[in-house]
Protein backbone atom coordinates (compact mmCIF):
# COMPACT_ATOMS: atom_id res chain seq x y z
CA UNK A 1 0.00 0.00 0.00
CA UNK A 2 2.83 2.23 0.85
CA UNK A 3 4.81 1.60 -2.35
CA UNK A 4 1.33 2.95 -4.10
CA UNK A 5 0.67 5.97 -2.29
CA UNK A 6 4.73 6.82 -3.08
CA UNK A 7 3.53 7.88 -6.32
CA UNK A 8 0.88 10.24 -4.97
CA UNK A 9 2.19 12.24 -2.73
CA UNK A 10 5.14 13.16 -4.90
CA UNK A 11 2.11 14.41 -7.31
CA UNK A 12 0.45 15.82 -4.34
CA UNK A 13 3.93 18.02 -3.31
CA UNK A 14 4.76 18.86 -6.89
CA UNK A 15 1.14 20.14 -7.90
CA UNK A 16 1.00 23.77 -6.69
CA UNK A 17 4.80 24.37 -8.24
CA UNK A 18 4.16 23.73 -11.48
CA UNK A 19 1.53 22.39 -14.17
CA UNK A 20 4.44 21.25 -16.74
CA UNK A 21 4.97 18.14 -15.12
CA UNK A 22 2.89 15.09 -15.40
CA UNK A 23 4.02 13.95 -12.37
CA UNK A 24 2.30 17.26 -10.91
CA UNK A 25 -1.35 15.62 -11.50
CA UNK A 26 -2.68 14.58 -8.35
CA UNK A 27 -2.97 10.76 -9.22
CA UNK A 28 -6.18 10.36 -8.16
CA UNK A 29 -6.82 6.67 -9.37
CA UNK A 30 -3.42 5.32 -6.92
CA UNK A 31 -5.93 6.36 -4.26
CA UNK A 32 -9.55 5.62 -5.09
CA UNK A 33 -8.25 2.31 -6.75
CA UNK A 34 -6.74 1.05 -2.70
CA UNK A 35 -9.74 -0.60 -1.15
CA UNK A 36 -9.89 -0.17 2.68
CA UNK A 37 -7.80 3.03 3.07
CA UNK A 38 -9.46 4.80 6.05
CA UNK A 39 -6.12 5.68 7.88
CA UNK A 40 -4.42 9.28 7.63
CA UNK A 41 -1.14 8.56 5.73
CA UNK A 42 1.72 10.76 5.59
CA UNK A 43 4.70 11.85 3.50
CA UNK A 44 7.44 13.70 3.81
CA UNK A 45 9.37 15.07 -0.15
CA UNK A 46 12.04 17.24 -1.10
CA UNK A 47 12.35 17.86 -4.76
CA UNK A 48 15.28 19.62 -6.43
CA UNK A 49 13.88 21.99 -9.70
CA UNK A 50 16.59 23.16 -12.06
CA UNK A 51 14.65 26.53 -13.21
CA UNK A 52 11.38 26.98 -11.53
CA UNK A 53 8.74 27.32 -14.29
CA UNK A 54 4.80 28.10 -14.20
CA UNK A 55 2.57 26.68 -16.50
CA UNK A 56 5.16 27.04 -19.12
CA UNK A 57 6.55 30.34 -17.81
CA UNK A 58 9.85 30.89 -16.16
CA UNK A 59 11.79 33.75 -15.32
CA UNK A 60 14.32 35.92 -17.55
CA UNK A 61 17.36 34.61 -14.91
CA UNK A 62 17.61 31.07 -13.93
CA UNK A 63 16.48 30.40 -10.69
CA UNK A 64 16.94 26.84 -9.03
CA UNK A 65 15.03 26.17 -6.02
CA UNK A 66 14.64 23.27 -3.41
CA UNK A 67 11.33 22.27 -2.57
CA UNK A 68 10.85 20.32 0.80
CA UNK A 69 7.53 19.66 1.53
CA UNK A 70 4.96 17.33 3.98
CA UNK A 71 1.75 16.01 2.90
CA UNK A 72 -1.50 14.17 5.10
CA UNK A 73 -3.62 12.15 2.95
CA UNK A 74 -6.97 11.72 5.31
CA UNK A 75 -9.80 9.51 4.59
CA UNK A 76 -12.55 10.25 1.84
CA UNK A 77 -10.02 11.70 -0.19
CA UNK A 78 -9.20 14.56 1.80
CA UNK A 79 -5.76 16.14 2.33
CA UNK A 80 -3.29 18.86 2.92
CA UNK A 81 -0.06 19.65 1.70
CA UNK A 82 3.00 22.21 3.02
CA UNK A 83 5.70 23.06 0.63
CA UNK A 84 8.49 25.33 1.26
CA UNK A 85 10.70 27.32 -1.33
CA UNK A 86 14.33 27.62 -0.89
CA UNK A 87 16.12 29.50 -3.88
CA UNK A 88 19.66 27.68 -4.45
CA UNK A 89 21.25 29.66 -6.61
CA UNK A 90 24.50 30.17 -5.14
CA UNK A 91 25.42 33.25 -3.60
CA UNK A 92 21.64 34.20 -3.61
CA UNK A 93 20.71 31.59 -1.79
CA UNK A 94 18.08 31.62 0.85
CA UNK A 95 14.66 30.94 2.06
CA UNK A 96 11.39 32.08 -0.24
CA UNK A 97 8.32 31.02 1.63
CA UNK A 98 6.01 28.75 1.47
CA UNK A 99 2.41 27.54 0.27
CA UNK A 100 -0.17 25.13 1.81
CA UNK A 101 -2.67 23.40 -0.09
CA UNK A 102 -5.70 21.58 1.36
CA UNK A 103 -7.64 19.57 -1.45
CA UNK A 104 -9.94 16.94 -2.06
CA UNK A 105 -9.73 13.36 -4.32
CA UNK A 106 -12.53 12.00 -5.55
CA UNK A 107 -14.16 9.21 -8.25
CA UNK A 108 -16.87 9.66 -10.47
CA UNK A 109 -17.92 5.93 -11.60
CA UNK A 110 -17.22 2.36 -9.45
CA UNK A 111 -14.67 1.03 -11.91
CA UNK A 112 -12.39 4.31 -10.87
CA UNK A 113 -12.20 5.16 -14.62
CA UNK A 114 -13.15 9.13 -14.10
CA UNK A 115 -12.32 11.42 -11.09
CA UNK A 116 -10.88 14.47 -10.02
CA UNK A 117 -9.85 16.61 -7.74
CA UNK A 118 -10.16 20.07 -6.12
CA UNK A 119 -8.00 22.33 -4.24
CA UNK A 120 -6.79 25.57 -3.18
CA UNK A 121 -3.39 26.88 -2.51
CA UNK A 122 -2.04 30.16 -0.47
CA UNK A 123 0.86 31.25 -1.17
CA UNK A 124 3.21 32.96 1.15
CA UNK A 125 6.27 34.44 -0.69
CA UNK A 126 8.28 37.48 -0.38
CA UNK A 127 7.68 40.37 -2.23
CA UNK A 128 11.55 40.95 -3.44
CA UNK A 129 11.43 36.83 -4.37
CA UNK A 130 13.22 36.14 -7.43
CA UNK A 131 10.80 32.85 -7.96
CA UNK A 132 8.00 33.04 -10.62
CA UNK A 133 5.52 32.29 -7.85
CA UNK A 134 6.35 35.32 -5.53
CA UNK A 135 3.31 37.30 -7.65
CA UNK A 136 1.17 34.88 -6.68
CA UNK A 137 -1.69 34.74 -3.64
CA UNK A 138 -4.33 32.52 -3.90
CA UNK A 139 -5.01 29.57 -6.68
CA UNK A 140 -8.09 27.72 -6.69
CA UNK A 141 -7.49 24.50 -9.33
CA UNK A 142 -9.71 22.04 -10.40
CA UNK A 143 -8.98 18.74 -12.41
CA UNK A 144 -11.24 15.93 -14.20
CA UNK A 145 -9.59 13.01 -15.64
CA UNK A 146 -10.12 9.40 -17.58
CA UNK A 147 -7.81 6.85 -16.90
CA UNK A 148 -8.49 4.88 -19.94
CA UNK A 149 -5.26 3.51 -22.31
CA UNK A 150 -3.92 7.00 -22.35
CA UNK A 151 -4.80 8.85 -18.99
CA UNK A 152 -6.53 11.93 -20.22
CA UNK A 153 -6.58 15.49 -17.77
CA UNK A 154 -8.45 18.92 -18.21
CA UNK A 155 -8.17 21.03 -16.10
CA UNK A 156 -9.05 25.18 -14.65
CA UNK A 157 -7.09 27.16 -12.40
CA UNK A 158 -8.20 30.73 -11.35
CA UNK A 159 -5.39 32.89 -9.87
CA UNK A 160 -5.23 36.00 -7.80
CA UNK A 161 -1.93 37.88 -7.44
CA UNK A 162 -0.98 40.25 -4.80
CA UNK A 163 -2.33 42.91 -6.46
CA UNK A 164 -5.59 43.45 -8.89
CA UNK A 165 -5.10 41.03 -11.16
CA UNK A 166 -7.14 37.14 -11.75
CA UNK A 167 -6.27 35.37 -14.57
CA UNK A 168 -7.76 31.62 -15.74
CA UNK A 169 -5.84 28.85 -16.63
CA UNK A 170 -7.03 26.12 -18.62
CA UNK A 171 -4.56 22.70 -19.07
CA UNK A 172 -4.51 19.38 -21.30
CA UNK A 173 -2.56 16.85 -20.67
CA UNK A 174 -2.58 13.07 -21.97
CA UNK A 175 0.42 10.54 -20.37
CA UNK A 176 0.69 6.96 -20.31
CA UNK A 177 2.11 4.70 -17.68
CA UNK A 178 5.13 2.21 -18.88
CA UNK A 179 6.47 -0.57 -16.48
CA UNK A 180 9.81 -1.04 -17.46
CA UNK A 181 10.69 -3.63 -14.32
CA UNK A 182 8.39 -4.64 -11.70
CA UNK A 183 9.69 -6.20 -8.22
CA UNK A 184 8.33 -7.28 -4.90
CA UNK A 185 6.21 -10.28 -3.84
CA UNK A 186 2.65 -7.92 -4.84
CA UNK A 187 4.97 -6.26 -7.95
CA UNK A 188 4.17 -3.03 -6.53
CA UNK A 189 8.36 -1.72 -6.65
CA UNK A 190 10.17 -1.23 -9.55
CA UNK A 191 10.64 1.20 -12.58
CA UNK A 192 7.93 3.15 -14.73
CA UNK A 193 8.50 6.16 -16.83
CA UNK A 194 5.36 8.56 -18.16
CA UNK A 195 5.78 9.99 -21.28
CA UNK A 196 3.18 13.15 -21.53
CA UNK A 197 2.07 16.24 -23.53
CA UNK A 198 0.32 19.20 -21.65
CA UNK A 199 -0.57 22.29 -23.26
CA UNK A 200 -1.74 25.67 -21.44
CA UNK A 201 -4.19 28.29 -22.38
CA UNK A 202 -5.11 31.01 -20.49
CA UNK A 203 -5.85 34.80 -20.05
CA UNK A 204 -2.63 36.94 -19.37
CA UNK A 205 -2.99 39.90 -17.44
CA UNK A 206 0.25 42.79 -18.18
CA UNK A 207 0.21 46.23 -18.57
CA UNK A 208 0.59 47.27 -21.74
CA UNK A 209 2.41 51.34 -22.40
CA UNK A 210 1.10 53.20 -25.57
CA UNK A 211 1.88 56.49 -26.77
CA UNK A 212 -0.33 59.20 -28.41
CA UNK A 213 0.35 61.87 -30.77
CA UNK A 214 -1.58 64.94 -30.83
CA UNK A 215 -1.35 68.30 -32.55
CA UNK A 216 -1.14 71.17 -29.90
CA UNK A 217 -1.10 74.71 -30.85
CA UNK A 218 1.52 77.29 -29.13
CA UNK A 219 2.06 81.25 -29.58
CA UNK A 220 5.48 82.08 -30.00
CA UNK A 221 7.22 85.40 -30.27
CA UNK A 222 8.63 86.07 -33.95
CA UNK A 223 11.90 88.30 -33.71
CA UNK A 224 10.82 89.90 -36.94
CA UNK A 225 7.61 91.32 -36.16
CA UNK A 226 9.24 92.98 -33.01
CA UNK A 227 10.23 96.22 -35.08
CA UNK A 228 9.76 100.38 -34.52
CA UNK A 229 6.55 99.44 -36.71
CA UNK A 230 5.18 97.22 -34.29
CA UNK A 231 6.14 99.68 -31.52
CA UNK A 232 4.09 102.74 -33.22
CA UNK A 233 1.08 100.54 -33.35
CA UNK A 234 0.94 98.07 -30.12
CA UNK A 235 -2.11 96.55 -31.87
CA UNK A 236 -0.62 94.44 -34.69
CA UNK A 237 0.75 90.77 -33.36
CA UNK A 238 3.91 90.42 -32.26
CA UNK A 239 3.51 86.18 -32.18
CA UNK A 240 3.11 83.85 -34.63
CA UNK A 241 0.82 80.59 -34.34
CA UNK A 242 2.80 77.25 -34.94
CA UNK A 243 1.47 73.63 -34.55
CA UNK A 244 3.39 71.28 -31.94
CA UNK A 245 3.58 67.55 -32.42
CA UNK A 246 3.06 66.42 -28.10
CA UNK A 247 3.39 62.99 -27.67
CA UNK A 248 2.17 60.98 -24.48
CA UNK A 249 2.98 57.95 -23.14
CA UNK A 250 0.13 56.12 -21.68
CA UNK A 251 -0.65 52.36 -19.80
CA UNK A 252 -3.40 50.36 -19.88
CA UNK A 253 -4.54 46.74 -18.51
CA UNK A 254 -4.42 44.41 -21.15
CA UNK A 255 -6.11 40.98 -20.68
CA UNK A 256 -5.57 38.05 -23.51
CA UNK A 257 -6.69 34.66 -24.03
CA UNK A 258 -3.70 32.70 -25.70
CA UNK A 259 -1.98 29.41 -26.43
CA UNK A 260 0.61 29.41 -23.46
CA UNK A 261 2.91 26.71 -23.52
CA UNK A 262 3.22 23.28 -24.79
CA UNK A 263 5.33 21.16 -22.65
CA UNK A 264 6.57 17.25 -23.14
CA UNK A 265 8.30 15.45 -20.30
CA UNK A 266 9.32 12.01 -19.49
CA UNK A 267 8.84 11.05 -15.64
CA UNK A 268 11.48 8.09 -14.43
CA UNK A 269 10.48 6.70 -11.15
CA UNK A 270 11.79 3.98 -9.25
CA UNK A 271 9.58 2.62 -6.19
CA UNK A 272 11.12 0.63 -3.35
CA UNK A 273 8.89 0.26 -0.37
CA UNK A 274 8.53 3.36 1.36
CA UNK A 275 10.66 5.23 -0.51
CA UNK A 276 9.94 6.62 -4.26
CA UNK A 277 12.68 8.59 -6.40
CA UNK A 278 12.14 10.32 -9.34
CA UNK A 279 13.54 12.19 -12.37
CA UNK A 280 12.13 14.29 -14.95
CA UNK A 281 13.51 16.02 -17.98
CA UNK A 282 10.86 18.54 -19.44
CA UNK A 283 10.64 20.18 -22.90
CA UNK A 284 9.21 23.50 -23.01
CA UNK A 285 8.01 25.61 -25.97
CA UNK A 286 6.05 28.95 -24.76
CA UNK A 287 3.74 31.17 -26.90
CA UNK A 288 2.40 34.45 -27.01
CA UNK A 289 4.70 36.00 -24.10
CA UNK A 290 4.64 39.06 -23.60
CA UNK A 291 8.40 41.07 -24.03
CA UNK A 292 8.81 43.42 -21.43
CA UNK A 293 12.40 44.43 -22.02
CA UNK A 294 12.11 45.27 -25.60
CA UNK A 295 14.89 42.49 -26.45
CA UNK A 296 13.10 39.87 -28.14
CA UNK A 297 12.05 36.48 -26.84
CA UNK A 298 13.66 33.02 -26.40
CA UNK A 299 11.90 29.70 -27.82
CA UNK A 300 12.11 26.80 -26.30
CA UNK A 301 13.57 26.28 -22.76
CA UNK A 302 14.87 22.62 -21.14
CA UNK A 303 14.96 21.84 -17.63
CA UNK A 304 14.59 19.00 -14.96
CA UNK A 305 13.54 18.08 -11.64
CA UNK A 306 14.56 15.15 -9.19
CA UNK A 307 12.63 13.95 -6.31
CA UNK A 308 12.69 11.57 -3.36
CA UNK A 309 9.50 10.52 -1.44
CA UNK A 310 9.26 8.94 1.68
CA UNK A 311 6.17 7.53 3.29
CA UNK A 312 5.55 6.63 6.72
Amino acid sequence: MKTVYSLLFVTLFSLPVLRSAAQNKIADTDLMMLPGVHSTTFNATAVYMSNLSYDGRRDATNVPVLMPGATAVFKHGLFVSAIGYWDVNGAKSGAEGLSITPGYMFSLDTGRKFGGNITATKYFITNNSPIILSSFNVLLDGQLYYNGPVKTTVGITYSFDKGSNRDIINTFQVEKDLWLLKTGLLKLNGLKITPAITAYAGSQSFTETYYVNSQVPRALTDPALVSPITRLFPGLSQQQILTKTVTRQKTQEVKQYNLLAVSASLPIGYTLNSWQFTFTPYLTRPFNQVDYSGGGISGSYFFYTIGVSYIF
